[in-house]
């Protein structure tokens, strides 16, 4: 699906606008789960989540299973559930047919260093949620991290949304 409006890519030519989160979801001694900022445009948004493993901690074996834990297989993955005021939520494992609302995973990256792995995973949100508070909930019993739930600023989003640019003047 093209990325000019497409509901399963962000816009390629466009200029994502930041609403800064910062906020630590979820923390084991291994792995850190990060929230820095979501990316938004006027169609849709990037969740830029992060995972950060601390190698000295890590069970051997761990960044084999941070690769696999995204995949959507029910035993390892990260589970995240978007729900709108009203109870209407939107899952990042059933992103298979990208019908709105959807929230599915977006390719990201690794990176490390002599201690610590950091996989960016960012997450694609279409369409843009309502201007109201958020409820994202997070999940991830393979690394043993219970249901914890942070609040987002819908309306920030909105106000982020209005100032996303194309590349080019028209």
């Amino acid at each position: 699906m093209s990325g000019e409006g497409g509901a399963c890519v962000p816009p390629i030519a466009k200029l994502g606008a930041i609403v800064t989160v910062e906020r630590v979801l979820a923390r084991t001694p291994a792995l850190a789960v990060l929230l820095p900022m979501i990316q938004v445009y006027d169609v849709g948004c990037l969740l830029n989540l992060d995972v950060v493993a601390r190698d000295a901690a890590s069970p051997p074996g761990l960044a084999l299973q941070l690769d696999t834990a995204f995949s959507g297989e029910e035993s390892t993955s990260l589970h995240l559930v978007l729900r709108y005021p009203g109870g209407a939520e939107v899952h990042s494992d059933h992103d298979g047919d990208c019908a709105p609302p959807n929230l599915s995973w977006f390719p990201g990256g690794v990176r490390g260093d002599a201690s610590h792995t950091l996989y960016h995973m960012p997450l694609w949100l279409f369409p843009l949620p309502p201007p109201d508070e958020l409820l994202l909930t997070l999940e991830w019993p393979w690394a043993r991290i219970e249901p914890t739930a942070v609040t987002l600023d819908g309306a920030a989003i909105a106000r982020a949304a209005k100032r996303s640019s194309s590349c080019w003047p028209a």
